[in-house]
């Protein structure tokens, strides 16, 4: 084998090295390093970006909410107050009496074993359609 690369030595000249030198090595090892250095920064910033908007959103979210309450609370109040003006009799006959009546009569027709039970019951479900 010693004997085969001496005459090959002698006739071609000594074997060159077609690597790429240590130096190219470097260079194209920290070009790669700080290509990927800048991706990281990028997709951290990306990705704080759309944390961002994320948290944006369930804000914008919550106080939508906080708004939608408190206008409801605001009807209520005004609600509260047109009822507060009228006088107690006026108040049970407006809103109380009616319901009242409706139910005891629905009570007398269908004669449940339980009556309060059931006069509850119905109350509570007129009261939600009314809500309504």
């Amino acid at each position: 084998m010693i004997e085969s690369m001496r005459v090959y030595i002698e006739r071609n000249g000594r074997p060159y090295n077609y690597l790429s030198s240590v130096l190219k090595l470097n260079e194209k090892r920290e070009e790669h390093l700080h290509g990927e250095e800048k991706e990281a920064i990028r997709e951290a910033k990306e990705k704080d970006e759309a944390e961002k908007l994320t948290e944006k959103q369930k804000q914008d979210a919550l106080e939508a909410l906080a708004k939608s309450r408190i206008d409801a609370l605001m009807a209520h109040q005004a609600d509260l107050q047109k009822h507060e003006k009228l006088y107690m009799r006026q108040f049970l006959m407006k809103a109380i009496i009616p319901v009242l009546t409706e139910g005891m009569i629905d009570v007398w027709r269908v004669g449940p074993t339980d009556p309060v039970d059931y006069l509850a019951d119905y109350i509570f479900k007129k009261s939600n359609e009314l809500a309504k």
